[in-house]
C-alpha cells in the first residue's frame, strides 16, 4: 500500500491545527492546580482581568451559571457516580487539574494573565501509591468510602496441581506519559445563523477520531450531532492518548460562545506531560506453572491498576490486560483478578 500522506509531511507542507488561519481568534490558556490534593478556598482574578489583551477569565462558577454540567464518563463499566467538573469546583485532585480559563488576544498575553490568577488552597493529604490507596484512609471521594473504583474478579480458580514447576514474580509496569510530538491542539468557532436561526459549531482538534469527539461534544452541550462539525487535519502522533476528549477541548465551544469569537488552544510540553492521559501503571503479581520441559499449564495474574484521580481510560486498562492475558499461547487454565484504584 502506497502512503499518500508522506510527501506533504516530509517536505513541511502538512497542515496541523496550530497551522490553521483563524482570523480574529482569541487564545486560551488554563490556570492549573499546583497542588495534588486540596480544597479551593478562593480564586482571585481581579489583577489578571486587568492585564493587557485579556478578553475574559472564567471559573467553575461561570460554568454553573450557564448550566454546564460535569464531564461525562465515556468509558463502559466504570462508575458513573464520580463526576469531574471541566473546571475544578471546590477540590483539586491532581497537579495540573484545570482551575480557570484565561482568554486573551495573544497566547503570550493569556500566559501572562494566567500567572496573575491567585488561587488559595487548603492542602489535603495525598495518596500516590496504588497499593496503599486500596486501604488508605485518604480518600479522593470520601462519599464513596473507598479509592477502589473497578473490581474484576477472576472467572475461575486456577489449578496448579499438575505443575512440576511454579514461578511467582511481581512485575512493576511503570506509568508512562505518551508524549506525542504534537501536544494537544484544538479550536472552536460558532458559525453565523442559518436560515432557521441555528448556529452550527465547527471544532478542529488533533485527535484520533473525529466522530467520538463530535459525539462527546454533543452529549456535553446537549446539541444535535448534526449541528457539530469536527475537523481533524494532520495529527502529530497520539499513541492512544488522543483517542479521547479532555476538559481542555470540551471547554472551547463554551468559551467561544461566552466571548462571541473563535478561540484556540495549544498546550505546552509541560501541560502535555501532566495533563494528557497516562498509560500502564500496573502492579502485576503473577503465578505461572508448567512441566519441566517448558509447557505452561497454569497462569494466574493479580493486577492493581493506578487509575489516576478520575476513573477514565486508566481505570479501564485492566479490561485490556485481561483480554491479552495469555498472548499467543493456548493456556485454558488461566485467570486474572484486577482492581483499579484512584491516586
Amino acid at each position: 500500500m502506497v502512503r499518500t500522506e508522506d510527501p506533504d509531511l516530509v517536505t513541511g507542507r502538512g497542515t496541523f491545527v496550530d497551522n490553521l488561519s483563524l482570523p480574529g481568534a482569541a487564545h486560551v490558556v488554563y490556570v492549573r492546580s499546583t497542588i495534588a490534593h486540596a480544597r479551593i478556598d478562593a480564586i482571585d482574578i481581579d489583577e489578571a482581568r486587568a492585564m493587557p489583551g485579556v478578553v475574559g477569565i472564567f471559573t467553575a462558577t461561570d460554568l454553573g451559571a450557564d448550566g454546564i454540567g460535569p464531564v461525562p464518563i465515556d468509558m463502559p463499566l466504570l462508575p458513573a457516580d464520580i463526576s469531574r467538573g471541566a473546571l475544578a469546583t471546590d477540590t483539586v485532585r491532581f497537579v495540573g487539574e484545570l482551575v480557570a480559563a484565561v482568554v486573551a488576544e495573544t497566547r503570550a498575553q493569556a500566559v501572562d494573565a494566567a500567572e496573575r490568577v491567585q488561587v488559595h488552597y487548603d492542602p489535603l493529604p495525598v495518596v500516590v501509591d496504588a497499593e496503599e490507596a486500596m486501604t488508605s484512609s485518604t480518600l479522593l471521594f470520601p462519599e464513596r468510602g473507598s479509592n477502589v473504583v473497578v473490581t474484576l474478579p477472576a472467572q475461575r480458580e486456577v489449578d496448579f496441581s499438575a505443575c512440576d514447576v511454579i514461578v511467582e514474580r511481581r512485575i512493576l509496569n511503570r506509568r508512562i506519559a505518551p508524549s506525542p510530538l504534537e501536544p494537544r491542539v484544538a479550536a472552536s468557532r460558532w458559525e453565523q445563523p442559518d436560515e432557521n436561526g441555528v448556529r452550527r459549531l465547527t471544532h478542529w482538534q488533533a485527535c484520533q477520531g473525529a466522530h467520538p469527539i463530535r459525539n462527546q461534544l454533543s452529549a456535553f452541550y446537549g446539541l444535535p450531532a448534526e449541528q457539530i462539525r469536527v475537523i481533524t487535519p494532520d495529527v502529530g502522533g497520539g499513541f492512544g492518548a488522543k483517542a479521547f476528549f479532555y476538559p481542555e477541548d470540551l471547554l472551547l465551544p463554551w468559551l467561544a460562545r461566552r466571548t462571541d469569537r473563535a478561540v484556540r488552544y495549544t498546550e505546552s510540553r509541560t501541560e502535555s506531560m501532566n495533563g494528557l492521559g497516562h498509560g500502564r501503571a500496573q502492579i502485576q503479581d503473577l503465578r505461572i506453572g508448567g512441566t519441566r520441559d517448558g509447557r505452561i499449564l497454569a497462569y494466574e495474574l493479580k493486577v492493581i491498576q493506578d487509575s489516576g484521580a478520575y476513573p477514565r481510560f486508566g481505570a479501564f486498562l485492566p479490561f485490556m490486560t485481561g483480554a491479552m492475558l495469555t498472548g499467543t499461547y493456548h493456556i485454558p487454565n488461566a485467570a486474572m483478578h484486577a482492581v483499579g484504584v484512584l491516586t
